[in-house]
Parts: structure tokens; C-alpha cells; sequence
């Protein structure tokens, strides 16, 4: 009998602790549950998969293609041709001349090439210049930019003998700005360095320009004033030449 009683009350208390699992153990599991999902969730979104690589992959080749296609050109070139009406200047003696000129230009990214020709066929004289050219602001030369560029001038001088050749070497820093996307001013100051001639002396001079232009696209309609000072210290024919004038123009842009 004592056996008896004592199997049922280890038999109640297994019953006891049974129910008490039951009742209190879904909270428990539910809460461990729930963490579990989460850090679940948590590795699911920071998953690698091949599939996502390749979708990107994709993704990318088409923005490199939109890029290609709506990136501007890191490649610039420009032409133009001119019309002076100036007058010149020398020994209290004014002339009036008209003459002609071109101007090429070419770009890439910041880094440009200048090459200008001006004919004065009245006074029997040309010049040839040729410059570096480095874009410190901006991103093309249709666009409002600030340049500096150094280089050097070949003046010709025929009208006396022997011939003469006046290479100065020059810094010269220029602007553009566009008062709305069609308009706007430019201009440019340029300071020759000096060069020793047996007829002119040591030559030094100016050059300034200052003006208006239109674009129609790829197509530019000009107008400048400018002025060339040419100063001869120790000259045998003159201490100094200054013409001054007005230059029209069009320019094309590639």
C-alpha cells in the first residue's frame, strides 16, 4: 500500500510538471521564435546571390552606354575667320588698313592648341601664332571658361631690308561668359615678352580684345575692339606702333 501511494504522487507530479510545460511554454517559444525569424530576415536581405551580380552587371553596362551617349566629347575644335578694319599708329601718323585673319583651336578635356594667321597686306605684314592653351574653368570652349595660355608670335615685317622676323614669346589669359545660352562676352589680355631686333630694338608690346558674339548652334557671329601695341626701345624707325580697330568674325565649332 505505501508503494502504491507513493507511485501515485510521483504520477501527480509528473502530471503537474507536464501541464506546467504546456501553459507556460508557448510565450517562451513564441519569443525565441521571433528572434529567430529576425536574424532570419537579417541575413536574407545582406544575401549574395549570382543572380543579383549579373542583374547589376546589366544594370551598369546600360548606364555606361547612356554615359557614352550623353557625355560630351573630351575632343574640341574650332575654326574661325576674320575681318579687321584698324587703323595704325606710327611717328604721329595715323593709316587706316583693312586686313584678314583665321584662327584654329583644338581641344582635349582641358588641354588646347592655338594656331592664328593675320594678313596685313598694307602695311606688308603678318603675324603667326601659336599657343598653349590650359582651361582653368569650365567644361568647353561654347561655354563660359576661364583660360591661360603661353606661346609665341612670328611677326613678319617686309616693307624694310633686310626682311624682318620679331618672335616675342607671350602669357596671355583670356574670358568667356554667356549672358543667357546664346549670347555673351569675351575678351583677352596678352603681354609679349621681350625680343631684340637690330632695326626695331628690344621689342615688347600689348594685346586687348574685348567684344560680343551670337551663337546659332555650332555657328558664332563676332564683334571685338582691340588694340596691338608694339613698343620698340632703341629703335632705329620708330619707339612705338599701335594699331587699333574693329574685328568681325565667324567661328565653327566641332
Amino acid at each position: 500500500m505505501y508503494q502504491k501511494l507513493h507511485f501515485q504522487i510521483l504520477r501527480f507530479f509528473a502530471s503537474f510538471l507536464l501541464v506546467s510545460l504546456i501553459c507556460f511554454s508557448p510565450p517562451i517559444f513564441a519569443f525565441d521564435n521571433a528572434k529567430l525569424f529576425d536574424r532570419a530576415d537579417k541575413r536574407e536581405g545582406s544575401r549574395w546571390t549570382l543572380s543579383e551580380w549579373l542583374a547589376q552587371k546589366e544594370r551598369n553596362k546600360l548606364m555606361d552606354l547612356w554615359l557614352a551617349m550623353n557625355t560630351p566629347s573630351p575632343y574640341e575644335f574650332m575654326l574661325g575667320f576674320s575681318y579687321n578694319n584698324y587703323q595704325s599708329t606710327e611717328n604721329q601718323t595715323t593709316l587706316e588698313y583693312l586686313t584678314t585673319g583665321a584662327v584654329i583651336q583644338a581641344y582635349a578635356q582641358i588641354f588646347g592648341l592655338s594656331l592664328e594667321y593675320e594678313n596685313r597686306g598694307g602695311e606688308q605684314e603678318n603675324d603667326l601664332t601659336g599657343s598653349f592653351n590650359l582651361r582653368l574653368l569650365g567644361n568647353s570652349i561654347q561655354s563660359t571658361h576661364l583660360s591661360v595660355h603661353f606661346g609665341q608670335r612670328t611677326r613678319t615685317v617686309s616693307d624694310i631690308t633686310p626682311r624682318t622676323l620679331l618672335r616675342n614669346q607671350f602669357g596671355q589669359m583670356s574670358l568667356q561668359i554667356y549672358l543667357n545660352p546664346f549670347f555673351g562676352i569675351n575678351g583677352l589680355y596678352r603681354n609679349y615678352l621681350p625680343t631684340h631686333d637690330a632695326t626695331f630694338g628690344d621689342v615688347t608690346g600689348q594685346y586687348t580684345t574685348g567684344g560680343l558674339f551670337i551663337d546659332f548652334k555650332a555657328i558664332r557671329i563676332l564683334g571685338e575692339w582691340y588694340e596691338d601695341i608694339q613698343k620698340n626701345n632703341g629703335s632705329s624707325v620708330s619707339p612705338e606702333i599701335k594699331r587699333n580697330g574693329i574685328k568681325t568674325g565667324l567661328q565653327f565649332f566641332f
